[in-house]
């Protein structure tokens, strides 16, 4: 614990593995001050899921997502190695494209390293709005958006 020069009574604690209660807490004061900047109540929906490609039991694919602001952070999207070029990536990237759209996602955004997938986004319409050179090193980190056709 690390005191605040602005003050003896804040501290900084670390915590490892936030637990879900602290997460909520923390996201929906974000989204609370956020509502407060955006000041238009079709944007206060949120929600936390995951969509997951199973064989039997066992998870083979899946896909993490967090929809605030009528935009959906894909923040992760992994398929097995064993399935890979099976078209199940694909499958499941038009899946959480399917749901963002029922709640009424206007674009989904995330992020890809250059040894991950960035080409498989921009080949489904997805355009690279950002770039992290040499992060993790002697790669790139790169941030896609695709906007939702809502028809």
């Amino acid at each position: 614990i690390f005191a605040l020069m602005t003050s003896p009574k804040l501290h900084i604690e670390l915590t490892e593995d936030p637990t879900e209660e602290i997460q909520t807490y923390l996201w929906d004061k974000l989204h609370i001050y956020g509502m407060q900047k955006v000041k238009d109540s079709n944007l206060s929906s949120v929600s936390f899921f995951s969509l997951l490609v199973k064989e039997k039991e066992k998870i083979v694919a899946g896909a993490l997502c967090y929809l605030f602001f009528k935009g959906l952070n894909l923040q992760l999207l992994w398929v097995d190695d064993s399935l890979r070029g099976k078209n199940i990536g694909t499958r499941l990237l038009q899946r959480v494209e399917e749901e963002a759209k029922v709640r009424s996602a206007t674009l989904v955004f995330g992020y890809s390293f250059g040894f991950q997938a960035p080409k498989f986004y921009l080949k489904y319409g997805y355009k690279q709005v950002g770039l992290i050179e040499d992060y993790p090193e002697g790669h790139n980190c790169y941030f896609l958006c695709k906007r939702l056709d809502m028809n």
